[in-house]
């Protein structure tokens, strides 16, 4: 009796087509995108997003994303999903960052919050589980993570 043999890229890609998806965000509905993210008004001085594909991308509607509108601001914006546990699971959280300008200090930050966070409230003593992205400080790029409180590995 012959065996069969699958190949490992079949694995793999079966792994991924079987993975939940919690959160995803595109920006394909152009300005309704507003319905779904808040940004925090906890500080005036906080900076605003706007959608665009930015100076260089490979297709001006598919690449958009949000985009700071000024330099040397602090941000603060949230979208919510439904609330989940990865008990016994991965979880990946992955994103993209696109820096078209020149940065002495500064960074671009993910947080995980509890269901119930304030989003108009968001800000930076705001409880978190997750933290992670990276830091640039002059010509040094450090990436971090950080959690808040420690917690388990489990959301």
């Amino acid at each position: 009796m012959a065996r069969a043999r699958v190949p490992l890229w079949a694995i793999c890609m079966l792994r991924v087509a079987l993975a939940t998806v919690y959160f995803q965000e595109e920006f394909l509905d152009g300005e309704h995108w507003r319905n779904r993210w808040v940004q925090s008004t906890n500080d005036s001085r906080f900076g605003h997003f706007r959608l665009s594909s930015g100076k260089f991308y490979g297709h001006k509607e598919k690449d958009k994303g949000l985009q700071t509108t000024q330099n040397g601001r602090f941000y603060a914006i949230s979208a919510r999903f439904k609330p989940f546990s990865n008990k016994g699971k991965t979880l990946v959280i992955q994103y993209t960052v696109k820096h078209e300008q020149k940065m002495d200090c500064g960074g671009g930050y993910i947080k995980v919050f509890p269901a119930d966070v304030d989003q108009k409230n968001l800000n930076g003593k705001s409880q978190y589980y997750i933290m992670f992205g990276e830091f640039w400080w002059y010509n040094t790029t450090t990436s971090r993570d950080f959690e808040n409180p420690p917690t388990s590995q489990d959301l």
